[in-house]
């Protein structure tokens, strides 16, 4: 559906109510507001900055914009009185044009006073009749909908498909006042080599074979173990001198090292070798794809790989949250649009079952947060028993949009998250 569908539905003055999450506003500004027209935000105390917030996004993106006008409830977002005393004074200014509620954002008391307000206006003799040139709507998050109510009780659904309004990653940082630092990556760093892993990882025996080279041959030599127990890699000039044995890797990995430079004439990995590449600025990066990164670096080109067929207009990876209390944040590993739906993907190599279950839960949470009801989390592990993974979650959430991809499944993941887009879309009709 084009824009142009919306276009009979569009005001002239659209009312918002403000909550949390400014995404749906921001999708309401954009679909239901004619081009150079005005738009009312409705607030309380505890939404004001985001109110700000949007106000500035919105006078920034909407060319010819006339008005975003902020309208203060202050702590009164459930005394029906103030309510309408505040809209009704903002109506009365209105002289002509359509007028809009989007009744999406903002607590159930808001919508409810806010509706009456709007849907009745005062004659004379405190009689009162139901206002002209007037549409209420609400965003369907289970449907992706923008839904309409007429004057004669029927509803009107309009679509939103991915190609409708498609929004960046970064507008919907930006939406909850977060910048991105460092901008998300959208090239996958050696997709040959990850791939290959990602082959190996699918066979129990070779798998095995990986990680005990990782952990008891690579690690040795690069970690540095600390007394408190904690540790980090070594410094660059200790890492410039570990040249490790492949003696004990599967030959596909050692043909894959070759492949990229990073062998030495006596069948070494030698981390001088690699950097000599140029493909990392600090070995310390090369040792931390090895130790797991390297899959989020796999998924990340295998979302590239479908991204046109899949209608996905932005995509990327290390999307860093910051969080109150912690040092480091919350991070999306991968995560990509389709129109505002937001996809969050968390990688994790291990098949432990607590730390994937904590890895999806915590993703499925900010994924919530950034992308409200709309959003879809996927997590994608090493586990043997992604199902019963998947049901556990589903279980303690009650919420069935969550995906999760175990081991089976590293070799065909195009495949694979082109049937998770096709199941999200089959379950919003």
């Amino acid at each position: 559906m084009s824009t142009s569908e919306f276009d009979k539905y569009k005001v002239d003055h659209l009312f918002l109510l403000i909550g949390e999450n400014l995404l749906p506003n921001y999708v309401a500004a954009n679909l239901l507001l004619n081009k150079g027209k005005n738009i009312y935000l409705i607030h309380t105390t505890d939404t004001e900055i985001q109110a700000k917030r949007l106000q500035n996004i919105l006078l920034s993106e909407l060319n010819g914009l006339k008005a975003v006008e902020l309208r203060s409830l202050n702590d009164y977002e459930s005394d029906a009185y103030y309510i309408q005393k505040e809209i009704s004074e903002k109506l009365e200014s209105i002289k002509s044009g359509k007028i809009g509620l989007n009744y999406t954002g903002g607590t159930k008391a808001m919508s409810a006073h806010a509706y009456r307000t709007l849907f009745y206006e005062g004659i004379k003799d405190k009689t009162y009749r139901q206002r002209a040139d007037i549409f209420f709507s609400y965003l369907d998050a289970r449907r992706l909908e923008m839904c309409i109510d007429r004057e004669d009780n029927e509803r009107i659904r309009l679509k939103i498909k991915p190609d409708t309004l498609p929004v960046k990653l970064v507008k919907i940082f930006q939406l909850h006042g977060l910048e991105l630092k460092p901008n998300p990556t959208q090239q996958a760093q050696l997709p040959k080599l990850a791939t290959e892993l990602a082959s190996v990882l699918k066979q129990e025996i070779k798998s095995k074979q990986w990680f005990d080279w990782v952990y008891n041959v690579f690690r040795e030599q690069a970690y540095q173990q600390k007394s408190n127990g904690r540790g980090d890699w070594k410094c660059k000039t200790s890492l410039m001198k570990v040249s490790t044995s492949l003696e004990k890797l599967p030959p596909e990995i050692v043909l894959a090292f070759q492949q990229e430079n990073f062998i030495t004439s006596d069948d070494q990995l030698s981390l001088e070798q690699v950097q000599k590449t140029g493909f990392f600025q600090d070995p310390k990066h090369f040792c931390e794809w090895l130790n797991g990164l390297w899959l989020e670096h796999y998924v990340l080109e295998q979302v590239q790989s479908i991204a046109e067929k899949q209608l996905i207009k932005d995509y990327g990876m290390n999307f860093i949250i910051p969080l109150m209390g912690t040092r480091n944040g919350f991070q999306f590993d991968i995560a990509f649009t389709r129109g505002y739906q937001l996809f969050a993907i968390s990688c994790t190599t291990t098949s432990d079952r607590s730390l994937c279950k904590s890895k999806l839960f915590e993703a499925y949470l900010r994924a919530r947060q950034m992308g409200g009801d709309e959003a879809r989390v996927a997590l994608i592990c090493c586990n043997q028993e992604p199902d019963t993974l998947k049901a556990e979650i589903v279980a303690s959430t009650n919420d069935k949009k969550i995906t999760v991809f175990g081991r089976q499944h590293l070799t065909k993941l195009p495949e694979e998250i082109a049937n998770w887009i096709a199941q999200v879309d089959r379950e919003a009709k």
